[in-house]
């Protein structure tokens, strides 16, 4: 191999590296960056994640594991891992949150599973996260750091560098940008800012004994209400009860975790019907954030910096689709960076190949968000519509989504 270099890393770690082996440098140590990593090791590459906390944590909410997501799971070796994690929801429910009424129910079981390849799960943010580190952390092709802070990344002649706020800078192949939605790596390449569509976004996690028995619990329920929202099902092993609730406000909360009173949501939802009502008030307190997207870019690279995730096309998750679609990115782009000798040109290749999909994802985001909310005889039409088209249009509809193959 040559004479082989040394790379400074984390606190005054020292890793020998071969000339022709450089590690990729991941920013972010989410769900994208972790993912990352782990479709680089698969391919035989070296990765080291950077996250900016002093721990790998995701607080967040439940996540919807539609079989794109469960797929890439799979290719990536970490199902088995997670899938003790997750609950197996017996059907989606689309309901009135006004008159409680039915709109639709979309079974989920065997025969979902059989028509589309792959189950549909929920779990938790956290336990996904989790299951990604403890893979990750058993591959000896990935490093983690933990307390790098990135302030920007270079292209070099012999690849990528990440430069951080504090300690010593940290040279590769290539950098990936997984940093989120605020991305720092974003910045330097895109130049846009995230966009704030006047709708605020509280989470809270029950304990699963806590949940109203009018709730049923082992269904994903999505409630349609006048200029709102809510989606609740179980996550983390029936040990907890995860629900989001949406609201139009024109003054969006600032950072990720704000505390809200349960007085904002039974306001919000004043004339909820029962069981909805019922499960609100069960909520002693919540927290809120903004729900903000990207406009989809045309460049997601330049040279070898790449984005992936929300870094690259962050959306609303009125489809639940963003931790999916930064599980397909990684398989995807590892698949370009085995296939092609540069990597500039694969990372090129790799957007040119995602950037149709997540866009479409994005766009059908933002008129979920206006559909959800409608009032007045657009509700009327909206729940008519729903009843006479049925489950089967729902899964038709959606089948673009789950039908995914890298």
């Amino acid at each position: 191999m040559g004479r082989r270099r040394k790379l400074q890393q984390g606190a005054g770690d020292m890793s020998l590296w071969g000339m022709y082996d450089r590690p990729f440098l991941i920013a972010g140590g989410g769900i994208a960056g972790f993912a990352t990593s782990l479709a680089l090791a698969r391919i035989g590459r070296h990765a080291e994640v950077f996250e900016r906390a002093v721990a790998f944590e995701e607080e967040g909410a439940g996540l919807q594991m539609s079989p794109n997501a469960v797929l890439c799971l799979r290719l990536l070796d970490a199902w088995d891992v997670l899938e003790p994690a997750c609950i197996s929801p017996s059907e989606i429910h689309i309901r009135d949150g006004r008159s409680g009424a039915m709109l639709q129910r979309i079974p989920l079981g065997k025969s979902f599973e059989a028509e589309v390849g792959a189950p549909y799960r929920v779990t938790h943010r956290s336990d996904l996260l989790r299951g990604l580190v403890q893979t990750a952390q058993s591959r000896a092709r990935i490093r983690l750091h933990t307390g790098r802070i990135v302030e920007r990344a270079e292209s070099t002649k012999q690849g990528a560098r990440l430069l951080f706020t504090e300690g010593p800078l940290a040279d590769g192949a290539a950098v990936i940008g997984a940093d989120g939605i605020h991305s720092t790596i974003r910045d330097a390449i895109v130049g846009d800012n995230p966009f704030y569509g006047g709708q605020a976004i509280y989470r809270a996690l029950l304990p699963i004994e806590k949940v109203p028995l009018s709730i049923v619990a082992d269904c994903v329920t999505l409630w349609l209400y006048p200029g709102g929202h809510v989606v609740h099902y179980a996550v983390s092993n029936w040990r907890s009860f995860n629900i989001v609730a949406v609201l139009e406000n024109s003054e969006h909360p600032e950072g990720w975790n704000q505390p809200a009173s349960a007085a904002e949501i039974a306001n919000g939802f004043a004339k909820a019907a029962n069981p909805l009502t019922d499960l609100l008030h069960a909520v002693p307190a919540w927290k809120k954030f903004a729900a903000a997207d990207r406009q989809p870019a045309d460049c997601w690279s330049s040279g070898n910096i790449a984005l992936i995730g929300d870094a690259a096309h962050a959306s609303l998750p009125y489809l639940a689709q963003g931790a999916a679609m930064a599980l397909e990115d990684a398989v995807v782009l590892a698949k370009c960076i085995s296939a092609d000798s540069s990597i500039a040109a694969a990372m090129t290749t790799y957007a040119r190949l995602r950037q149709p999909r997540t866009a479409r994802i994005q766009r059908e985001s933002r008129r979920l968000a206006v559909i959800y909310h409608v009032r007045g005889l657009q509700a009327t039409a909206r729940n008519a519509v729903m009843r006479f088209l049925g489950p089967r249009y729902s899964l038709r509809r959606n089948q673009w989504i789950y039908d995914w193959l890298p």
